[in-house]
């Protein structure tokens, strides 16, 4: 009778288990994240590579950065004002001698100005109503 006994706490555990861990992810973004996208141009042409970060006028919250790929970007962000920076990028490889360990190597270099990203001058206001547009 004890085996049985144990036997059927052992399932009723596991059981259990199989109806409670599923639930675990369904509690939502404690923060209120919502989906956003948008789009970045430079001289009407759109960004190539980058990143764009939000920095939230409440300091008490984090920064978020999303990539940016062919002038677009998605993903979730905390809602509310932000200062904005973006950061643009093209793949540059530099002359170098050939026997040097470098040689062939490509790096990334920015190419916007810093009023957009160092020294920004952008804001938005995240919310679900609109997609952000930036035209620099």
């Amino acid at each position: 009778m004890m085996f049985t006994s144990m036997l059927f706490r052992s399932l009723l555990v596991v059981s259990l288990a199989g109806l409670v861990v599923p639930l675990a992810g369904c509690g939502g973004d404690a923060l209120g994240r919502i989906p956003v996208e948008g789009t970045v141009s430079f001289n009407g042409q759109p960004l190539t590579i980058g990143n764009i970060t939000f920095r939230p006028t409440d300091k008490s919250l984090q920064s978020e950065a999303l990539d940016v790929r062919e002038g677009k970007f998605v993903g979730t962000l905390i809602p509310g004002a932000k200062q904005v920076e973006i950061r643009g990028y093209e793949m540059v490889t530099p002359k170098l001698p050939a026997n040097s360990p470098e040689a062939g190597s490509t790096f990334k270099k920015q190419v916007l100005p810093a009023k957009f990203n160092d020294k920004s001058v952008l804001t938005a206001d995240v919310s679900a109503a609109t997609p952000l547009t930036f035209d620099l």
